[in-house]
Formats: C-alpha cells, sequence, structure tokens
C-alpha cells in the first residue's frame, strides 16, 4: 500500500490567501496515480490588498504527459497573466511560486 502524499510545504510573506491547495510532494516521473496527485485546479492563492493571484494547475487534466502551469494574473485579466511559467519538475514550480510571492518581486507590476 502508498504512503499517503503530503501538501508541499511553501514558504510565503504575509499577505497572500488560500483559496485552494492540492499541490502536493509529489514528481510526476515518480507517480503512478495521476488522477490523484495531477489536475487543473492545483493551487490557488490570492493577494487581495494587489489585487493578484497565482494559480497553478496540471494540464492536460491527469495526463502522464502533461506540464504544470504556473500563472501569475492582476485585476483578474486571465487572458494577459503577468507571468507565466511551465515545468514538469516539482522543484522548479515551488522556486517559481515562492520568488513570484516576493513583494521585492511582484512590486514592479503595482
Amino acid at each position: 500500500m502508498n504512503k499517503p502524499r503530503e501538501i508541499q510545504p511553501l514558504r510565503l510573506q504575509g499577505g497572500w490567501t488560500v483559496e485552494f491547495n492540492n499541490f502536493y510532494e509529489c514528481e510526476p516521473h515518480n507517480s503512478n496515480d495521476f488522477d490523484a496527485y495531477f489536475f487543473e485546479d492545483l493551487l490557488q492563492f490570492t493577494n487581495s490588498k494587489f489585487n493578484l493571484v497565482l494559480d497553478l494547475g496540471w494540464y492536460p487534466n491527469s495526463d502522464k504527459n502533461g506540464t504544470y502551469k504556473l500563472f501569475l494574473i492582476k485585476n483578474y485579466n486571465w487572458e494577459n497573466p503577468l507571468e507565466y511559467f511551465e515545468s514538469r519538475n516539482t522543484k522548479a514550480i515551488v522556486e517559481k511560486i515562492e520568488y513570484w510571492t516576493n513583494y521585492g518581486f511582484f512590486q514592479k507590476y503595482l
């Protein structure tokens, strides 16, 4: 029986609200259960003070050949993200999330 996975630890500065978090410590190349851990609605944080949304999903949904897609959005303008990054590497996604949620990074968009 497989051990249940833990939520991926993240280091964030204050001001961000977790809307949902289904982002687990799980590398795609080590997973046999894509339906459980790799889908479109993995993670969403909002920063209401600055009208920012950070959104993470796996595309195509539950596809073992898919990829993480990370977006930084301002004023809910999903058509024109401030930042976009994609990777199949969980560590690279964690690093980008922690960087993008840092005021020193996103202040250029305020």
